[in-house]
């Protein structure tokens, strides 16, 4: 029973003496939808012997025997563990507890156990079969026929089967067998264990602001050991808890808080390899943008993640390089409520995949804002400020650029491009023209002496063309992209019973952000790339660098995660350039450009075909379905073996099976001419 087994597999304990611990789920805390599937199980295998009542033992047997009871519409009768003063005529043996290691007396009353009774017996284990001997030994002195035994869980090297069939029971069902707790560990018969997963593991992980399973552990930091691996740094993870026992680490899992169950720490943790790149080489990250010198790639994006003192100057103090404050302008900004919405999987809250929002600008007179860029400043004189500006004539575009550059500030970047603009001729609307934003760019160029960077609208179908022209304007740096628009329809986003349009963003936005940036890299005339749309990890912000970008922003992961992500952004690009030898990040700036063709370029002639690894397959047939449906009938699934076979002749290697195997079984061969 595949839903018990994962409860075992990630909740059980072991305990010495051949003890397993199911009180999170069976018995003290009850999970009463596993005991619903329990008992529907139960019926499935016990319906043909047409029971006449239910009996279990006081206390664990009862619930999934009840749930039995309802199901099958018959009486539930326990056997109690002590004899009540008001039970006068009763039935009675001994028992020997094996997890209590004494003897107790069950009874029950002659009332509720008869001669003419068929009786069903359920409890939570078989260990060495005591209780079942006892009912036994009861039915008989009642008179009453057993007709099955049904166990949720069976410890098959204590021997309790044996002990009841020799004792005359010809039926006896368990859910899960346990061939051996040796060292500790749950072996399951028929069950080969596949090493847990340890990114989608940690991708359950809450992220808990002061993280109670560090708490538990007294010995290192699960909890960022785990972070690391959720923003893709499984292999230094290590260091944090490098030092923790595997008591330490259980401790974590105990007080894990996870609103279903909680994560395998011990066994994510100690499935990973020690790393293979020595951390005490790790180059630093430090590259100019626009002759700035910056410490890291990594800036808050203009957004509601940098909307006044306080909020950069945590962000500069957790890591971050630079920021593009929030867009100041001189209009008056109201924002609406709701603002947000984001799209979840079916079901799935918290971790959302594209974020769409309705925030305008500062909502910040515009003089606190420029002293809270003259304070950064001042304060923090080794980061980068720069002031993200939007106004609505020349005249007002000049003044926001004379008043960052008065305030201290590194850069002026130019909103070309918010895509939802209460005041017209503002955002994206102006981004959409090549003449208002060369117009624009000009003059704020010919107002300063500061670096001036162009924002990109994305909702149009050439962004070189504006792009272009802010280049031709005098532009020192284009940043490329602002949110997409976007319409989603949860009735909990609406204001006031309307909707809009509005931007999206977030991972689900990454390629069409990258698709830009490489339009950009690959103008006639270059010009500095500042990276936005989608960056989650250090493998995002490095996607955009390889492109052509010197610096990238963030804005949805740290609304979603908080600036603690400057951590592994950070150790997860140092690592890899580590690894690859790479001293100066400013050498990986645009390498993949040249990879890039036209479609008619593309190598036509050669194929690689798919490869399924039959260890990794557990037998679930989608490639199949897909391929059906969706390809090209190349793959056939054998409904005995439960094993897909690859038809080479149909297969065109468009790799679609690969994509949807959610067990990661099957990769890729080497490419061959096709014949």
């Amino acid at each position: 029973m595949k839903p018990l087994i994962n409860r075992i597999l990630q909740d059980a304990r072991c305990l010495d003496g051949g003890i397993l611990k199911v009180d999170r789920f069976i018995n003290h805390q009850m999970d009463p939808y596993l005991m619903k599937q329990v008992a529907v199980e139960f019926m499935n295998r016990f319906a043909e012997t047409k029971p006449t009542k239910i009996l279990t033992v006081e206390a664990s047997g009862i619930a999934p025997a009840v749930m039995l009871g309802y199901l099958m519409e018959l009486p539930v009768v326990f056997a109690k563990k002590k004899n009540p003063s008001t039970m006068s005529d009763f039935l009675a043996t001994k028992v020997r507890s094996f997890t209590k290691q004494k003897d107790y007396t069950l009874v029950i009353s002659r009332e509720y156990l008869q001669a003419n009774d068929r009786v069903l017996f359920i409890d939570d284990f078989l260990a060495f079969g005591n209780a079942g001997l006892g009912i036994i030994d009861l039915c008989r002195q009642a008179g009453a026929e057993i007709v099955g035994m049904g166990f949720i869980i069976e410890k098959e090297f204590q021997g309790g089967r044996k002990v009841l069939v020799e004792a005359g029971m010809k039926r006896i069902e368990s859910l899960a067998i346990i061939e051996s707790l040796d060292n500790n560990q749950v072996k399951l018969k028929g069950l080969k264990i596949r090493k847990v997963n340890v990114y989608e593991e940690a991708r359950r992980c809450l992220l808990c602001q002061d993280a109670p399973c560090t708490k538990a552990c007294r010995t290192g930091d699960p909890a960022r050991a785990i972070r690391a691996i959720r923003f893709d740094n499984h292999k230094p993870a290590l260091q944090w808890v490098k030092d923790c026992t595997d008591a330490d680490l259980e401790r974590a899992e105990q007080a894990c808080i996870h609103y279903n169950w909680p994560l395998r720490i011990k066994e994510m943790l100690r499935s990973i390899h020690p790393d293979d790149v020595d951390d005490s080489h790790y180059p630093q990250l430090n590259i100019d943008f626009c002759g700035i010198p910056c410490e890291n790639p990594f800036f808050l994006a203009s957004s509601a993640v940098c909307t006044n003192y306080e909020m950069v100057a945590r962000a500069f103090d957790a890591g971050w390089a630079g920021v593009f404050y929030k867009t100041i302008c001189m209009q008056e900004i109201q924002e609406v409520s709701p603002r947000f919405d984001a799209m979840h999987s079916i079901a799935v809250h918290g971790d959302f995949y594209g974020f769409r929002n309705m925030e305008q600008l500062s909502e910040n007179p515009m003089a606190m804002d420029f002293d809270i860029l003259r304070r950064l400043k001042q304060n923090y004189p080794t980061k980068v400020v720069i002031a993200s500006i939007m106004g609505q004539t020349e005249e007002e575009w000049m003044t926001l650029a004379r008043m960052a550059e008065e305030a201290g500030c590194n850069a002026v970047e130019l909103n070309f491009s918010c895509p939802q603009m209460k005041h017209k001729g503002m955002g994206s609307d102006v981004g959409q023209s090549p003449e208002l934003v060369r117009t624009f760019t000009a003059c704020v160029k010919g107002s300063v002496k500061i670096p001036v960077i162009s924002k990109m609208t994305p909702n149009i179908t050439h962004i070189t063309e504006p792009a272009g022209a802010c280049v031709e304007a005098g532009a020192d740096a284009i940043s490329a992209i602002n949110t997409i628009k976007s319409v989603t329809m949860s009735v909990e986003a609406e204001v006031a019973r309307q909707q809009t349009v509005s931007g999206y963003s977030g991972r689900a936005v990454r390629p069409i952000a990258l698709r830009h940036i490489l339009e950009l890299a690959k103008m006639d005339k270059r010009v500095e790339l500042s990276g936005v749309g989608g960056i989650e990890t250090w493998r995002d912000a490095m996607e955009f660098i390889q492109l052509g970008c010197s610096n990238v922003q963030v804005c949805t992961a740290v609304m979603q995660y908080g600036y603690r992500i400057i951590d592994d952004l950070i150790l997860g690009l140092q690592r890899y350039m580590a690894k690859r030898g790479v001293s100066k990040l400013q050498d990986l700036v645009g390498e993949q450009v040249p990879k890039f063709q036209k479609p008619d370029r593309l190598d036509r002639g050669s194929i690689i075909y798919p490869k399924f690894n039959r260890e990794l397959c557990v037998g679930c047939g989608r490639c199949e379905v897909s391929c059906n449906d969706g390809g090209h009938q190349a793959i056939v699934f054998n409904h005995e073996t439960r094993q897909p076979r690859l038809v080479g002749t149909k297969c065109v290697g468009c790799h679609l099976c690969r994509l949807v195997c959610q067990a990661g079984a099957i990769s890729v061969t080497k490419r061959i001419p096709n014949v």
